[in-house]
């Protein structure tokens, strides 16, 4: 039977779906009579999320010039979708906790999948794109299929990074070269049998070619630039070691300069430092 993003995701029950309580979530805010209460109370039913949430949003993250002590008054503060993102960025860490294998070392993973997160909502600011959070969640979760394929297929996962030379072909080229797809593509199986919006299914799936997400380029091209800081300021590694090439286009279409990138060094630096300590407790 061949091999597929979607067969890789679904063998797996642990990850092919998400929590109920995000459901649950998203139900919720799809209703036009739902208040902040009520989307509020169906979080507040899991006690793990609520109390991390009110972490982060009480952290030097958001640096809020009051104390959030409910999820009500987060809400009312941040705002539905953008909790739900956040929750999902976070809550991300956890579904993934199971996987051990010895050429990959799971904090560093993590650290730079919350740089590329850090990264991704600091240029999104930059570029007064709407919700914030959605760059964060998109740059938590961009790698995963890295994961599953460590989780499925371990020795193949194995012997792509032991062919990495700065040289080389780059990741995505090698593993479509030993498996016949790369790991964009099964964070995008990833995201459709969590039933994620298109958006985040794009953006995930092409990360690595910001020219084939056709509709939302501009968002994958933040994600692009946003790997491409994390790996040069060397918060973390993923599996591969070299800082993959920057694709022309991206730099000219999100419209920054070179005068943008030392504050935006900056704000990422700290930030990063800021959440580290709160979102990666225990990881």
């Amino acid at each position: 039977m061949q091999v597929t993003p979607e067969r890789l995701v679904g063998s797996n029950p642990r990850i092919s779906s998400l929590p109920e309580i995000f459901y649950m979530i998203n139900e919720v805010i799809a209703d036009p009579n739902s208040s902040f209460g009520d989307v509020a109370q169906v979080i507040s039913n899991d006690t793990s999320l609520s109390l991390r949430l009110l972490r982060i949003v009480n952290s030097p993250f958001y640096n809020f010039p009051q104390k959030i002590d409910t999820i009500t008054h987060a809400i009312s503060i941040v705002g539905t979708e953008q909790l739900r993102d956040l929750a999902l960025a976070t809550s991300v860490l956890t579904k993934f906790d199971g996987i051990s294998d010895p050429t990959l070392d799971m904090n560093s993973f993590w650290r730079h999948s919350l740089g590329c997160g850090v990264a991704a909502r600091v240029l999104a600011l930059q570029c007064r794109q709407p919700n914030a959070e959605r760059f964060f969640l998109m740059g938590m979760i961009h790698d995963v299929g890295r994961l599953i394929l460590f989780e499925n297929l371990s020795e193949k996962a194995s012997a792509i990074l032991a062919r990495e030379s700065p040289d080389g072909p780059i990741l995505i080229e090698r593993e479509k070269k030993l498996i016949g797809f790369h790991h964009g593509e099964i964070g995008g199986a990833l995201c459709r049998a969590w039933n994620l919006p298109t958006l985040l299914e794009h953006v995930i799936t092409y990360h690595h070619n910001p020219e084939e997400a056709e509709d939302f380029f501009l968002e994958t091209a933040i994600l692009h630039l946003a790997n491409i800081i994390t790996k040069a300021m060397e918060h973390g590694n993923s599996g591969d070691t070299y800082i993959p090439p920057l694709d022309e286009t991206v730099w000219n279409r999100i419209g920054l300069t070179p005068g943008h990138l030392s504050a935006i060094w900056k704000q990422v630096a700290i930030q990063f430092d800021e959440s580290a300590d709160v979102i990666l407790v225990g990881c």
